[in-house]
């Protein structure tokens, strides 16, 4: 069985969040200039989705709601 835990809280993710996410992280300007090597450095991070809508606002945009297959 997998098991995953929330970057945010830190409690197991339950298959029950259908909308939890998967968020990689890796070198913006690597990616942006193309310059990625298939051993760059690179990191999945694992969200509940209500963490994910609460602490994940920035200062000036905020996920769209689609990611979480709610409609705008």
């Amino acid at each position: 069985m997998l098991e995953f835990q929330c970057w945010f809280c830190g409690e197991g993710i339950e298959r029950s969040d259908g909308d939890a996410l998967m968020i990689g992280i890796e070198s913006l300007w690597r990616w942006a200039e193309g310059t990625r090597r298939k051993d760059a450095p690179y990191q999945n991070i694992y969200v509940h989705s209500r963490c994910a809508m609460d602490r994940m606002a920035g200062a000036t945009m905020d996920l769209e709601t689609s990611v979480f297959g709610e409609e705008e």
